[in-house]
């Protein structure tokens, strides 16, 4: 007897798209990069404050392909999908065949496809499980980044003013009080630098912790999800029934 399927399970094989609602978090810095001013007083302001370049090393916290990980989280909940209707088919079979089938073999055959459609059920639980924490992961970077480039944005006018006061500060020094007003609005503004870049990396080491998490989670799941894979149910050899030609 031939049985029709009631899903196409090969719908759901299809290259990933494009990630909705994500930017790549080195372009966000690269738009935040605008508003650092590269002018000698600004670099003298930042290393004065940090003794390093805000955005370069801002840059390496997110450094890397975090769109493929977006990517991965479309690929994981099309697997699923296909795993789910790979089960429907396998359910639907199994029905029309035990309407039109009794007897020993048939009962053994019936919990057999009813397992492997419930195994099937399993892996997309699992799938979607791994959509889900790299979804959390390539979003989690991405929201960071942009947070990271409000600060970076805010951090460049605090030293452009700190740049500002010390410069007048230098142009004033003969008059003494000029110096003393404008070296001190420059040192206020510098301490407000580091605060700044105190609340960057306090965003940088929850992200940290956000990413662990969602890996910590993945590891388990793909553990799990390779040993039901190796642990597939697969009959031993082709049904053959001497009696059946």
């Amino acid at each position: 007897m031939s049985v029709a399927d009631v899903a196409e399970p090969t719908v759901h094989l299809r290259a990933p798209g494009t990630p909705t609602e994500f930017h790549s978090p080195l372009e966000l810095l690269n738009d935040a990069s605008d508003l650092v001013s590269p002018t000698y007083w600004v670099n003298e302001i930042l290393d004065a404050a940090l003794g390093f370049n805000p955005m370069d090393k801002a840059k390496e916290y997110v450094a890397g392909d975090w769109e493929a990980y977006a990517k991965c989280a479309d690929l994981w909940e099309n697997l699923g999908k296909l795993c789910a209707d790979v089960g429907r088919n396998v359910q639907s079979g199994n029905r029309s065949l035990d309407a039109a089938w009794s007897g020993n073999a048939a009962d053994a055959a019936f919990v057999y496809f009813r397992t492997l459609a419930e195994r099937c059920d399993d892996l997309q639980a699992d799938l979607n499980s791994l959509s889900e924490k790299y979804g959390v992961v390539s979003h989690g970077v991405w929201s960071t980044a942009e947070a990271m480039g409000a600060i970076l944005g805010t951090i460049g006018d605090t030293a452009a003013v700190a740049a500002i006061a010390a410069a007048a500060g230098t142009l004033t020094s003969w008059t003494g009080s000029g110096a003393v007003v404008g070296y001190g609005l420059a040192a206020v503004e510098i301490v407000r630098i580091v605060e700044l870049w105190g609340e960057l990396t306090k965003l940088v080491n929850n992200a940290q912790l956000i990413v662990n998490g969602a890996m910590s989670v993945i590891e388990v799941v793909g553990g799990e999800l390779s040993g039901k894979l190796n642990d597939f149910p697969l009959p031993n050899s082709a049904y053959d029934n001497k009696v059946v030609n």
